[in-house]
C-alpha cells in the first residue's frame, strides 16, 4: 500500500491530485502548524494580468501557534461571494467555466464550514469525485500519531498500514531516507512535470489552483506526465 501525506490546502494545484492518484491512501496532514501567507488558504488563479492569488481571510490574530484544524475562517470579509464574482470575471472566457461554479456554489453556500481544514476537505473531496479519483483520503488529526518530519511521515504510513510511503521533491530536503527501510517502510518521490493545457491570456502558466485546470479542460484526468522513483 503507498501512502502520501500533504497539507489540505486550498483548491490544491494538479501536482496535489497527480500525487494523489499514485497513492492508495492520502493523509490530509490537518495536524501541524497553520503556515501563515502558504497555500493553505490561497492559490493563484489566472487573469488579463497574469497569476493572482485569490485568497481565504482567516483569523490568526493572537493565534500564531494554532494547528491546521483549527484555523476558523474570517467570515467577516464577505469572501464567498467575492470568490465567486472573481472566477466568473478570470474564467469567462474558460469553455468549462460554468460547470466549475455550478460545482463550486453549493460548497461556497455552506456557511456552516466556518473551519479552514472542513472547507477545503469539502472542495478537495468534490474535486477527487468529479475526476473519479479512488484514492482513500483521511485526516490526520483523527490518526493521533505525534513526531515530525520523518518520524511523523512514518507513524502516519504505519498507522493506516502502509508500506511505501510517497513523498513530495521537497521531501529530500528534509527527510532521513535511512530512517525508512529500517522500519520497513519504502520510501519514494513524486515527480510531477507541470504540461500545458488550453489556458486564456498566454503565455502559458504552470502551477495554478486545478481550477484553472478544470475550468479550461474539464473534469477529466490528464496522463503521461508523472515519474515516480526512489
Amino acid at each position: 500500500m503507498i501512502v502520501s501525506v500533504h497539507q489540505p490546502n486550498f483548491a490544491p494545484w494538479l501536482g496535489f491530485f497527480d500525487k494523489m492518484v499514485h497513492s492508495d491512501v492520502m493523509v490530509l496532514l490537518d495536524s501541524v502548524q497553520f503556515i501563515k501567507r502558504g497555500y493553505q488558504n490561497r492559490a493563484k488563479i489566472k487573469g488579463t494580468g497574469g497569476p493572482q492569488w485569490l485568497t481565504i481571510p482567516v483569523i490568526s490574530k493572537g493565534r500564531y501557534d494554532q494547528l491546521t484544524r483549527d484555523v476558523e475562517i474570517d467570515e467577516s470579509r464577505g469572501w464567498r461571494s467575492v470568490h465567486l464574482r472573481t472566477l466568473q470575471s478570470v474564467l469567462a472566457k474558460a469553455p468549462h467555466r460554468d460547470e466549475v461554479l455550478d460545482f463550486l456554489d453549493p460548497i461556497y453556500a455552506k456557511e456552516e464550514l466556518h473551519n479552514l481544514a472542513d472547507f477545503n476537505t469539502a472542495l478537495i473531496r468534490g474535486v477527487v469525485e468529479r475526476l473519479g479519483i479512488t484514492t482513500q483520503l483521511l485526516m490526520a488529526s483523527e490518526l493521533g500519531c505525534q513526531g515530525s518530519s520523518s518520524r511523523l511521515m512514518l507513524n502516519l504510513t504505519k498507522a493506516v498500514g502502509g508500506e511505501t510511503y510517497l513523498s513530495g521533491p521537497s521531501g529530500s530536503n528534509y527527510l532521513e531516507p535511512e530512517m525508512f527501510p529500517a522500519e520497513g517502510v519504502k520510501l519514494q518521490y513524486h515527480r510531477f512535470e507541470p504540461f500545458e493545457y488550453p489556458q486564456a491570456f498566454p503565455p502559458f502558466a504552470p502551477g495554478l489552483s486545478c481550477l484553472d485546470y478544470l475550468a479550461n479542460v474539464g473534469f477529466r484526468l490528464w496522463g503521461g506526465s508523472t515519474a515516480c522513483g526512489t
